[in-house]
């Protein structure tokens, strides 16, 4: 089998003819069904290197280039029982179907297009599973962290993101997801619709229109309208604040950066700030920025550990 037919309906863009023609080849040997598992996951590296390569060449950090070499290590193949690989019925008998984990180092972020077309932002230590191929019934994934994703239209098929405790569930639109703990949760839609549920109570959900978010407060899912826009920017490799009070912009600095930061100076609580921050910088850069209108000073305790006096 080619390769680049393969690639063509990893793409989602193989015609019916080609989608009966793989079907019969993979159905041929074990060893044509683990070359159609190797050749997605490859397809997929190719995609984050061609990502990481189109960035303006000065986010291309030394950091970035080393992530580069370690890409293939972060794409994990596991393997689930599951009947079919999008109406490629293999046996009569349960068999596997790749799955493949995207992890995204603290400071960086990624950019995926899945095998329907749906395009995938992912952001700084974020993690997202996925098949290699959708299966017949339904387009699932499953995310640990925060992304946004563009959704390809298909109106016979719902795509379903597991997100820490809820669920949502689309045809085709634009929304972000925050859940990188389980019962942190939060998604703002941009256009479409998106239903959205709690799993400990599967009877409570709510069907969010554009331009409203939903969180998760004192375990019950609540809507609120979007006032500001400029939290999604890390899609750019922006992190944009507006009359944000220090401590919270700090909780952003730990999530982006994946370090901790521990605030000793009590004159900071109330403290609010407005600003632009390019996550590429690093953190450093963002504190040096900070000081010049917060006035304070920090050092590292160790790697991971950051102190505000």
């Amino acid at each position: 089998m080619e390769q680049k037919l393969l690639h063509k309906l990893f793409s989602g863009k193989a015609t019916s003819s080609e989608l009966s023609q793989i079907r019969r080849w993979v159905n041929e040997s074990e060893a044509n069904r683990k070359t159609f598992f190797r050749e997605r996951a490859l397809f997929d590296v190719i995609q984050l290197n061609d990502t990481l390569y189109k960035q303006p060449a000065h986010k291309l950090s030394f950091t970035l280039f080393k992530w580069i070499g370690g890409i293939a290590a972060a794409v994990i193949i596991a393997l689930f029982a599951l009947n079919s690989i999008n109406g490629f019925r293999l046996s009569e008998t349960p068999e596997p179907i790749a799955f493949n984990t995207i992890k995204v180092p603290a400071g960086q972020r990624v950019e995926l297009t899945l095998a329907d077309g749906t395009h995938v932002w992912l952001n700084a230590r974020s993690e997202l599973s996925y098949p290699t191929v959708f299966d017949a019934k339904k387009r699932e994934v499953t995310l640990k962290g925060e992304a946004f994703f563009n959704v390809a239209k298909n109106p016979d098929k719902k795509f379903v993101v597991n997100a820490g405790r809820c669920e949502l569930e689309v045809l085709g639109t634009q929304f972000n997801v925050e859940a990188y703990e389980d019962d942190e949760f939060s998604a703002a839609l941009m256009c479409g619709s998106l239903k959205v549920t709690d799993k400990s109570q599967p009877d409570e959900s709510v069907l969010l229109t554009p331009n409203n978010a939903v969180s998760l407060n004192d375990d019950q899912l609540e809507v609120t309208p979007i006032t500001d826009f400029s939290p999604y920017s890390w899609r750019e490799g922006l992190i944009v604040f507006k009359e944000i009070r220090f401590k919270e912009l700090m909780k952003e600095l730990e999530k982006n950066f994946g370090v901790r930061i521990i605030i000793e100076n009590s004159r900071l609580d109330q403290y609010a700030c407005s600003g632009k921050l390019r996550i590429s910088d690093g953190i450093d850069a963002a504190l040096h920025a900070l000081q010049q209108d917060a006035h304070f000073t920090f050092e590292r305790e160790n790697g991971t550990e950051i102190h505000i006096k």
